[in-house]
């Protein structure tokens, strides 16, 4: 990627749409001049046409903070039970670990009166500054917002979470901040010379003047999507995707985003509603619905948001809470802790993307779900779908579930969960050898079968899969439930079949079974051909 700025030896842009903004007439940016391109963008995308889809749903907070408009008080004010719609900005950054000011019921009078300037952190005042800044009377921050020790008015919140950011005109993101002190401008210094490569022409024989390039050998927005703070915590994740319109604030240059267009502060100009990153950032939610589109997209969502680090692990349900909403929309279907009804075989197929699985120290979580993998968890084991080539056939049938919550579903802890589901299980001998343990997923060695090692190698090639709790050692039988199965109209002696590896756990008498692993076993023939068909209990 190449930017070229047209400079003279005085560092005086040409008068061009890019080069005579603001940005480039100065080695630092002021606060006037960021509100200005905010303003730009704003205004560019309310008068465009075919920006409808950027305009905010129609929502007003329980509770939202007033910017000080005309010399007024920042104050908390609550909504008016008439109210269904009123103009905010919201802001999206991370706690951190330093002390933070909260709404609780003791602050919740004082606070409706006055919040005293003197104890609004950076963060919150350049927000509030730059709503106030752009005429915006309100502003949602979740801080001062939400009763934080307010139980119950927390999961009511946590579960609109979709509507709030959905809502606001302007998302706010402190992409660079680690916390509510830094600011959502750390520094106002401009380095022009942020790039992989930087040089300056020659002057030219008619003015004098030269070019600055820049060139950027990736997309410059991988910074926001993977290398910012922020990108890497649980809760921004669905702010990002659920706002139609958001300005991140960063260095060297702010960049904008809405449903139509990404553009930043330097004049380059992008194509939205492609792009997607390990945490599926820019993701267009207002495409046509395409079922194999977004259960594809789920899953890599899933993969980014699984990389994210909580403050409080047990959050890491409420933090999907506002995503799982609308994919529950897209798809008219039903969520199951993380997977969906009517794909929960292929949900299924998860496993652990490298190093030792870190057990979920949240209790409730059934072994079934991802969200017992407190690290990468990867959807690789399986074909995408949508692919022309491959035939898949779901063997698992989800015959009845069962989710018990502390509180609201879906924002509050899992007291319990478990399915009950019928498929194809055999007995199978497995056993990880060091000659596949390189490989991701590792290769094993399926047992009583004459398998022989290719001439190449001493691997078979025949079977791959994880243990979700670290690799075994020793050989063993295991009972094996057959998720589904593949076959490629262009090799009629290709068949792949994906399954679970369980083990039987005794919980009041009765036999259940929890996942330990997951596997993919290839052949000429299916290997589940003599299997049995049962009904069993995952736990």
């Amino acid at each position: 990627m190449v930017c070229a700025e047209s400079v003279p030896k005085s560092l005086t842009p040409f008068a061009d749409p890019i080069s005579s903004s603001v940005f480039w007439r100065s080695p630092t940016t002021t606060f006037d001049s960021k509100i200005l391109a905010i303003q730009s963008w704003i205004s560019d995308c309310e008068s465009q046409n075919g920006h409808s889809k950027c305009r905010p749903v129609p929502f007003a907070p329980l509770r939202l903070l007033t910017v000080g408009l005309d010399g007024k008080p920042i104050r908390l004010v609550k909504r008016d039970t008439t109210t269904i719609r009123t103009d905010y900005a919201a802001l999206s950054y991370c706690w951190g670990d330093s002390s933070q000011l909260l709404t609780t019921k003791r602050t919740l009078a004082i606070f409706s009166e006055e919040v005293p300037s003197k104890l609004i952190p950076k963060t919150f005042a350049d927000a509030i500054n730059i709503a106030r800044a752009l005429r915006i009377p309100y502003v949602w921050i979740d801080a001062l917002c939400i009763v934080q020790d307010d139980e119950q008015e927390w999961q009511s919140e946590a579960a609109d979470m979709s509507k709030i950011y959905r809502g606001s005109q302007l998302t706010i993101t402190a992409t660079e901040s680690i916390d509510s002190l830094q600011g959502c401008f750390p520094s106002n210094e401009l380095n022009l010379h942020n790039a992989d490569l930087f040089f300056r022409t020659q002057p030219n024989g008619l003015d004098g003047r030269s070019n600055i390039v820049r060139i950027y050998r990736n997309d410059i927005r991988d910074y926001v999507m993977e290398d910012s703070f922020i990108s890497t915590r649980g809760w921004t994740l669905q702010e990002s995707l659920l706002s139609p319109r958001l300005v991140f604030c960063m260095q060297p240059d702010m960049h904008w985003k809405c449903q139509c267009s990404y553009k930043t502060q330097s004049g380059l100009l992008f194509e939205t509603g492609m792009a997607l990153d390990r945490g599926g950032l820019f993701i267009d939610l207002n495409h046509q619905p395409s079922d194999p589109w977004d259960r594809n997209t789920w899953r890599r969502i899933i993969e980014g948001y699984s990389l994210r680090e909580f403050t409080f692990s047990q959050d890491r349900i409420p933090a999907m809470a506002g995503i799982t909403r609308y994919f529950a929309s897209a798809l008219e279907d039903v969520p199951i802790l993380g997977l969906w009804v009517r794909s929960f075989a292929r949900d299924l197929a998860w496993l652990r993307g490298g190093g030792r699985r870190q057990m979920s120290n949240v209790s409730g979580f059934p072994s079934w779900t991802w969200l017992t993998c407190q690290g990468c968890v990867l959807y690789t084991i399986g074909s995408k779908y949508a692919d022309p080539e491959v035939k898949v056939i779901e063997h698992l049938k989800l015959l009845d579930w069962d989710v018990q919550w502390h509180g609201t579903p879906f924002v509050s802890l899992v007291e319990s969960a478990q399915v009950e589901v019928e498929g194809a299980v055999q007995e199978i001998e497995i056993r990880p050898f060091t000659e596949g343990s390189s490989y991701k997923p590792p290769y094993f060695q399926v047992l009583g079968e004459d398998l022989k090692p290719t001439v190449q190698t001493k691997i078979p090639w025949r079977c791959a899969g994880q243990f979700d709790a670290g690799d075994a050692s020793e050989a063993a039988i295991y009972l094996c439930l057959l998720l589904f199965s593949e076959t490629k109209s262009s090799d009629p002696n290709y068949s792949s079949e994906v399954f679970l590896i369980l083990e039987p756990v005794e919980i009041h008498s009765a036999v259940k079974y929890k996942r330990v692993g997951v596997a993919r076993i290839w052949g000429s023939s299916p290997t589940f051909n003599a299997a049995k068909t049962i009904s069993i209990v995952l736990v």
